[in-house]
């Protein structure tokens, strides 16, 4: 069935591609933007556009009036050279902790029927070996809290369907982690946060964005968008190494925090309730293909 949907963050490097897997499955789909550049970018993919600012609920509500469900991927990312600097997320944490909130009251009062949330794997505590469902334990902390505050978000205040996607490390040729995490095993460093034995949850972008095409139709509830197969640090860095052209990478120093947790992340849960599956096993296989 062909609906109206809404997206946020529409023009990122997520963003463009969930409104086209979006298009693709039948439905009207119109990205939030406030650049005449954006509004192109939206056009040339074959979606409408219009103009409203995320912290700003009555701006928001007009944008959002006759939309079925709104999507919400709104994030800003650093690189990989700047996550440990102190106000490096400052940026993404408002979007997550204040805009999703804006969101999730604009598309109540415009009688939204469902809110998708964009959110991270990183949210769940260190397990180890064992594997983590969406019933694992939480744990806050760095980038984690403005995540979990997003999710608290949309389900306190948006009354109607909500679906959750947590999503692992986005990788991707146009991806600026990616690149940058390439760029320092080229030059023999590794970025892995966390020692070499622990799971690092990554999904290819495209994989991400079918899933997130995906969420219009699947259940409420919350779902893990990620590796069928998470890889370990010390297994993305051999990957990294041969991609890069060097014998082995040197290792970061470790860092507290969760994007040194070990988590191995399920996608069970989604596969089971859809006929979405990864393609790519983006920790290890995306070097290859970009390199």
């Amino acid at each position: 069935m062909e609906e109206n949907i809404v997206v946020t963050g529409s023009t990122g490097v997520i963003g463009r591609r969930a409104v086209g897997e979006l298009l693709a499955a039948g439905h009207r789909v119109t990205g939030v933007t406030r650049s005449a550049r954006g509004r192109e970018r939206l056009e040339s993919l074959g979606a409408g556009a219009v103009e409203a600012d995320v912290f700003a609920e009555a701006s928001l509500r007009r944008a959002f009036d006759g939309a079925d469900a709104v999507v919400n991927v709104l994030t800003h990312v650093p690189s990989p050279d700047r996550m440990a600097e102190p106000f490096a997320w400052e940026e993404n944490d408002r979007l997550r902790g204040e805009a999703s909130a804006v969101i999730a009251r604009a598309a109540r009062a415009a009688g939204v029927r469902r809110l998708v949330q964009e959110s991270i794997a990183f949210v769940y505590a260190d397990g180890g070996d064992a594997w983590l469902d969406e019933d694992a334990p939480v744990a806050g902390g760095g980038v984690a809290t403005s995540a979990l505050a997003a999710e608290r978000n949309v389900h306190e205040l948006f009354d109607r369907d909500t679906v959750v996607l947590r999503f692992g490390v986005f990788m991707g040729a146009d991806s600026g982690s990616t690149l940058a995490t390439l760029a320092a095993a080229r030059g023999g460093a590794s970025i892995a946060a966390g020692p070499p034995g622990a799971y690092r949850p990554t999904v290819w972008l495209d994989d991400a964005a079918a899933a997130i095409a995906g969420a219009v139709r699947v259940p409420a509830g919350t779902y893990n968008v990620v590796d069928a197969e998470p890889a370990t640090n010390a297994e993305i860095d051999a990957a990294l190494a041969a991609a890069a052209g060097v014998d082995a990478l040197r290792p970061s120093t470790p860092q507290d925090g969760p994007l040194g947790r070990s988590l191995r992340v399920s996608n069970r849960r989604l596969r089971s309730v859809s006929d979405w599956a990864p393609r790519l096993r983006a920790g290890t296989e995306i070097w290859s293909r970009i390199a």
